[in-house]
């Protein structure tokens, strides 16, 4: 319900126009971890479209999705067939083939084990005609992000936020690294904002079982990252993206000076009172304002 919001989030919902509820597509969705958007959607101020191709996390997906939630069995690309190769852990499924000896590097070898490969066309997103524009892109399918992007650089022109695991240390063969990914999304007119997590290993030793893991976990492996459309362009953005980019901000990446300077930007063009981000600060938790 809304009142399970944070202030700052029930204040914009409130005080900014929303023809429509804010759209999020997922690829990748399977459910093995909760998804940053978890209570923007529970408390029904989104919809989601999802995309999972692995049978199991699809049915997974299904039995408990709600009214706002729609999902497909593709697998999302450039449109290219590909072989999904299905390991051991659901997490780790690839169209890329797990690198054995950079696995080894981090322990990973057991759980990438490719138990099942699976034959299947990849579905571009610009060529869904049925496909609703849609504010924010999550992403999270183990390599094969850019082939996803080329795909679908039609139906990002007017998204205003990624969410995008990147690589640091190589998991699959021929993979996408974290520059690459940065690449292409700058040049799709993207910055990258903030880490909203990041994974870490210890190095494969001969000293391991004397050891405490997390406290040893100096290979940084991945992470999530958040991609925002380029704020120097502010001016050419529309009224409804800064205000749903705003509203992702605080409710899915916990971004407020983002979500002010969007306010700062709707005050400028006379769409909402000027003292709306004075009002913002006051809805805030105290922790985060001065003395």
């Amino acid at each position: 319900m809304p009142g399970d919001l944070p202030e700052t989030v029930r204040f914009l919902l409130r005080e900014l126009s929303f023809p429509r509820k804010t759209t999020i597509v997922d690829v990748g969705a399977n459910p093995v971890n909760v998804p940053p958007y978890a209570d923007l959607l529970k408390s029904g101020n989104c919809r989601v479209v999802g995309f999972e191709p692995q049978p199991s996390a699809f049915a997974a997906l299904l039995e408990t999705k709600s009214g706002d939630e729609i999902y497909f069995p593709h697998a999302v690309g450039d449109g290219s067939p590909a072989t999904l190769r299905i390991c051991r852990s659901s997490g780790l499924t690839s169209i890329f083939e797990p690198d054995a000896a950079a696995m080894r590097l981090v322990g990973g070898p057991r759980w990438s084990k490719v138990e099942e490969e699976i034959a299947m066309e990849t579905v571009a997103l610009d060529a869904l005609a049925d496909l609703p524009g849609f504010d924010l892109m999550k992403i999270d399918i183990q390599g094969g992000e850019n082939l996803v992007f080329a795909g679908a650089e039609k139906v990002l022109e007017r998204a205003v936020c990624v969410i995008v695991e990147l690589r640091y240390h190589r998991l699959y063969r021929n993979e996408p690294m974290m520059g690459g990914v940065d690449n292409e999304l700058r040049r799709q007119g993207f910055t990258l904002h903030k880490f909203l997590s990041g994974t870490s290993r210890p190095l494969a030793n001969s000293q391991k079982s004397r050891l405490r893991p997390r406290r040893v976990s100096d290979q940084l492996v991945d992470g999530d990252a958040v991609y925002i459309r380029d704020l120097t362009k502010i001016a050419a953005f529309a009224d409804d993206q800064i205000a749903h980019l705003a509203l992702l901000a605080a409710a899915v990446f916990q971004s407020h000076s983002l979500v002010l300077h969007l306010l700062d930007e709707l005050v400028r063009r006379g769409r909402v009172a000027g003292d709306l981000p004075a009002a913002y600060v006051d809805a805030m938790p105290e922790a985060l304002k001065a003395l």
